[in-house]
């Protein structure tokens, strides 16, 4: 039977709940929605070394390469011979030697990677904090792209900013974060007037842009523009950052620490949604997964000019853009609250969102793609 492969060379979480637990899970289930649609099926590799090999020995049973479409990978952040839970390297040629059999078959192979933050000195902690760890793993990170470069015909990445530091010489194309499916609650109608709300949800890590955004707020309540911001944060972090507690003086600022379900009665509630980040390297290539959530609530998004972010925003029409700066920033809160802007921004995201960026559209994305690499060699 024609089939699928997806691939993941690590173990999957049976409850994930951060972005990067989720993300397989969710890709796993949109591929199984496209290969029933297609009377396809799907044959997914995962887990341990021990239990890859399992799953390879018993695929190379079933001698069906034929059949194989195409193979769909994704990695870890943590280079593949290092996956398994002790962290210890076992029967390192086993993911590669797979890979080379696709390739002598004649199977298109490509790979979602998700992360470059090992480039990064202010990102990338060595294993046990040691400096020189640092370096080591930096020349394995490098090894494993290099051992991709090999088998690998497409690279995705989240955005194509990110490949000035992956720095890839064959094809690439860009695989945002999947949206959740939200309906509509018909009985939820936001009117557009004042008092605006606005909504923040996430970690505060980031203090430049987290006081630049709540000096915005700070202006535009000053200059009685009347926008609340509901600041949504984990309450360890919050306690950590003094500096953001002056402003809890102010009427505007309400500070909660939801998460979950409970962040649905925020969203409804909410005009609009914010993403106050700071502009360097990183933040220009990295797209959060934070934007795709507030779209799925159907918010028009505040975003700071990090590039791959601010691209997104501006050629969809999903929201505003400034500079890391509270008179702009409050400038493009109040330009994207104008009735007729607004109006336009909600049904740009009511049309384009959910049919541009599904966990479903992404994998017709990938089948569209492969598909075209697999014709061009028959």
């Amino acid at each position: 039977m024609k089939h699928i492969l997806v691939y993941f060379p690590y173990e999957l979480q049976k409850n994930p709940k951060s972005g990067s637990g989720v993300r397989p899970k969710r890709i796993v289930e949109a591929f199984k929605q496209y290969c029933e649609e297609e009377n396809l099926e799907l044959v997914v590799i995962s887990g341990t070394t021990s239990e890859r090999q399992a799953a390879i020995e018993h695929y190379h049973a079933r001698n069906d390469y034929n059949n194989a479409l195409f193979c769909y990978m994704e990695n870890s952040t943590m280079p593949y011979w290092f996956t398994d839970p002790d962290r210890k390297p076992k029967n390192v040629k086993l993911d590669s030697g797979f890979w080379s059999t696709l390739k002598q078959h004649n199977i298109p192979i490509s790979l979602f990677y998700r992360d470059v933050y090992w480039k990064f000195d202010d990102m990338y902690v060595p294993p046990k904090g040691i400096k020189f760890l640092r370096y080591l793993m930096r020349q394995v990170y490098k090894q494993e792209l290099k051992t991709y470069q090999k088998y690998v015909d497409l690279l995705y990445l989240p955005s194509l900013e990110m490949n000035k530091y992956v720095g890839w010489q064959g094809e690439v194309s860009e695989l945002p974060p999947g949206m959740e499916k939200v309906e509509k609650r018909n009985n939820i109608s936001l009117k557009l007037e004042k008092p605006y709300q606005a909504v923040f949800v996430g970690g505060i890590s980031d203090q430049v842009g987290m006081l630049m955004l709540l000096e915005a707020f700070k202006v535009l309540n000053e200059n009685e523009h009347v926008i609340n911001l509901e600041l949504v944060c984990r309450e360890n972090e919050y306690t950590k950052y003094q500096e953001m507690h002056k402003y809890e003086q102010y009427h505007w600022l309400k500070v909660s620490h939801l998460s979950g379900d409970q962040l649905i009665e925020v969203y409804d509630r909410s005009h609009l949604a914010l993403i106050p980040r700071e502009k360097n390297a990183y933040h220009d290539f990295a797209v959060p997964v934070k934007l795709f959530e507030y779209l799925s609530h159907h918010l028009p998004v505040a975003a700071t000019d990090c590039d791959a972010q601010a691209r997104l925003l501006k050629e969809e029409g999903f929201g505003a853009v400034s500079k890391v700066d509270a008179v702009d920033y409050g400038k493009a809160i109040l330009d994207l609250l104008q009735p007729d802007t607004y109006n336009q921004t909600k049904q740009n995201i009511e049309l384009k969102a959910w049919e541009n960026h599904s966990w479903y559209a992404r994998v017709r994305k990938v089948a569209n793609d492969m598909l075209r690499i697999k014709e061009g060699r028959s």
